[in-house]
């Protein structure tokens, strides 16, 4: 209260106190004395010796004035060799105390204060307090927890420790430097070990390449000679996929040039009509083997693919081609039928007369048949096949006006000759429909006596193949459900009108029958093949996240050494692996394909990791301090005990420990944040 109040609310505050002892009295007097002589002085000194954090107005600033001219020069020199070598600019501050505040935090809002950013560290000292901070604000490349730990307690300490305080910022800007400086001696060595083996296997080198050679060619006959799965391809190395991938577009190339050149004398002589199928055909090659050779450009250009994503592409050349080739070779018996029935225009209308005489004989005789059969088991048991002998002779006049059209055709000059193909082909399906017609009244007698024997027994198998294929649901596919549709109407058909016609009713229960096994055998193979895929599926899946595990959790427990390619690499393989776990189920092929990819990455991020902390480790050397373990490191003795976590940086001194563990490494986040904030790192404490 002497100090802040005036001298007249002192008098005051004596007076109203009471009675005072004379001692007392002359005590207070001088107390008084001294508080009105002296206080605003003692107030002026408390307040200079106070200093907050404050903006610095240089990059060296003495407040505590303890540098010579001489010394801040050296201090200078030292951050310009610092900037000029590595663009990061170091701040150097001595004041006598940190205001009351432990060194990180005024060391930090003192950086804040000034601005400094990336590439930019503080030095921060206080002279009296005996306390320091080195940190950073923002990122500086290649600066990281563990250097800046280095640095204080091999370099910055010991000086401050000495009273050397100019010595303590050169320290810092020389380990600042040394730390940015690569160590090339795993290199040089590693180089010097690879000259040798050059050197010294010349024979082996060339034996190796042959062997090599062999080996592809070996690969690229396997893939000549046989039909492997899309997963037997995949599993090809990509020496032998890219080889392959050029061979088969430039086979598909020719075939397409060679099957437009046929096709076209082909419209021209059969008309566009007879021909589209194959034109259609031509054209969706084309447009594949246009796409192959867009995917092969990407791969030939100056912009470098991933192994994963060359393997990929390359897959995607070969199967787009194959299927395109494929496709022109589906059209390949159509094709020459086509032209050889106009090669043979002449046998084939012989044939058909042939056959056209036989059949208006035997439509003679059938009409005979059907009277007997009508007599035998009355209209309603043949009902039929009561039209047949008069539709035949129906097909059969039909087949005479093609023929004769066809015959007027070929004595067309060449070139013109095309429609007689479409005769020829019309006369014969009506032969052949006639033929079906006649024949049912041949089989009628067996038939109507099989009908009422063997209808039970059928009715029972269409039964049981029904209920299977309700088993199936969607899964069997619009094949097995319209089959199963056709079969459900039968079976009502049998049920309920078998008396009005056994020989129909039995026949279209047969073709139902028929229909249907035959789509519940390809929903069967198709539901062997999803077990396939979905085992498949499982064993990717599984080895996949194994893989992205093992990377995930070697990079998280190192993450200070591990830069950013094992880090790309590991987010390309979670990202894969999430689709291939959601994908799955609508897409079994697709996503063990994702997986296959994940885990391919997870390796490269992990190999990649691995090799970001051996440079980590390597660059750590020159402050081992007379230890040399670059022997270990190339012998992968010292790495193998850095990864198993029994080398662990630390300690500390005076009132600011540090902790170890593995935080270098690039640009390793040192506290909570974005990736503008969370680069803040920094050690301090007290010397």
């Amino acid at each position: 209260m002497l100090c802040s109040g005036s001298p007249g609310q002192t008098r005051h505050a004596m007076r109203s106190s009471g009675p005072v002892a004379p001692a007392t009295r002359g005590l207070a007097a001088v107390v008084f004395l001294a508080a009105v002589l002296f206080g605003p002085l003692l107030l002026g000194t408390g307040a200079a010796h106070a200093e907050p954090p404050t903006r610095l107005p240089e990059p060296i600033s003495d407040p505590a004035g303890v540098l010579s001219v001489d010394q801040r020069a050296q201090i200078q020199t030292a951050t310009d060799n610092l900037y000029n070598d590595h663009s990061v600019q170091l701040w150097v501050v001595y004041v006598k105390n940190f205001d009351g505040q432990n060194p990180e935090e005024w060391g930090r809002k003192a950086a804040e204060l000034s601005g400094l950013d990336d590439h930019e560290v503080l030095l921060a000292v206080a002279t009296e307090d005996r306390a320091y901070w080195f940190g950073t604000i923002g990122f500086v490349d290649g600066v990281t927890q563990s250097n800046l730990s280095d640095i204080a307690t091999g370099d910055i300490v010991p000086a401050l420790k000495k009273g050397n305080f100019p010595g303590a910022g050169v320290a810092a800007a020389d380990g600042l430097s040394d730390a940015l400086t690569p160590s090339h001696t795993g290199l040089i060595v590693a180089g010097s070990v690879a000259g040798v083996a050059v050197v010294g296997a010349g024979g082996a080198w060339v034996y190796s390449r042959r062997r090599k050679r062999r080996a592809l060619d070996s690969g690229l006959e396997t893939l000549r000679e046989q039909e492997l799965t899309v997963d037997q391809l995949a599993a090809q190395p990509l020496d032998v996929l890219d080889p392959w991938s050029r061979e088969v577009l430039t086979d598909t190339d020719n075939a397409i040039r060679t099957s437009e050149e046929e096709l076209r004398l082909a419209v021209g002589e059969f008309g566009e009509a007879q021909t589209a199928p194959f034109t259609a055909a031509v054209a969706r090659a084309r447009e594949a083997l246009a796409a192959s050779f867009t995917v092969r450009q990407r791969l030939d250009d100056n912009i470098p693919e991933t192994p994963d994503e060359q393997r990929s592409m390359l897959l995607q050349i070969i199967t787009a081609c194959t299927d395109a080739d494929g496709a022109l070779d589906a059209q390949v018996a159509a094709f020459d039928e086509m032209r050889n029935l106009l090669i043979n225009a002449d046998a084939r209308f012989d044939e058909i007369t042939r056959r056209l005489v036989d059949l208006r004989t035997r439509a003679d005789a059938s009409a005979g048949q059907l009277e007997a059969l009508v007599s035998r088991h009355g209209a309603q048991q043949c009902a039929s096949i009561l039209h047949n002998v008069e539709l035949a002779r129906q097909e059969i006049g039909f087949a005479e006006r093609s023929a004769d059209q066809g015959r007027e055709a070929i004595s067309r000059p060449a070139g013109e000759q095309g429609p007689a193909v479409a005769d020829i082909r019309a006369a014969e399906g009506a032969i052949a429909q006639a033929t079906r017609l006649l024949d049912a009244i041949d089989n009628a007698e067996d038939n109507i006596a099989a009908a009422h024997s063997r209808m039970p027994a059928l009715i029972t198998e269409v039964e049981g193949e029904l209920a299977e294929a309700a088993q199936f649901g969607a899964d069997g596919g619009p094949e097995l459900a319209s089959a199963a549709a056709t079969a459900t109407t039968a079976l009502q058909a049998a049920r309920t009108g078998f008396d009005a016609d056994p020989l129909g009713v039995f026949t279209s229960l047969v073709d139902a029958d028929a229909a249907l096994d035959k789509a519940l055998d390809a929903a069967r193979g198709a539901a062997a093949e999803r077990t396939r895929r979905s085992e498949m599926l499982g064993a990717a899946l599984t080895s996949a996240q194994a893989k992205v595990s093992a990377a995930r959790d070697f990079i998280g427990t190192r993450r200070g050494a591990v830069q950013s390619v094992a880090r790309t690499r590991l987010s390309e393989a979670e990202r894969l692996l999430a689709s291939a776990q959601n994908t799955g189920a609508t897409d079994p092929l697709a996503a063990a394909d994702a997986a296959r990819r994940a885990g391919s990455l997870a390796d490269q991020a992990l190999m990649a990791a691995q090799g970001d902390v051996v440079g980590w480790q390597q660059g750590q050397q020159p402050r081992t301090h007379g230890s040399s373990t670059a022997g270990a490191v190339l012998g992968g003795i010292l790495v193998d005990s850095f990864l198993r976590g029994t080398m662990r940086g630390g300690g500390g001194f005076g009132g600011g420990g540090f902790g170890g563990g593995y935080t270098s490494g690039g640009r390793s986040p040192g506290s909570f944040g974005g990736s503008s904030s969370s680069g803040r790192i920094g050690v301090g404490g007290r010397f």
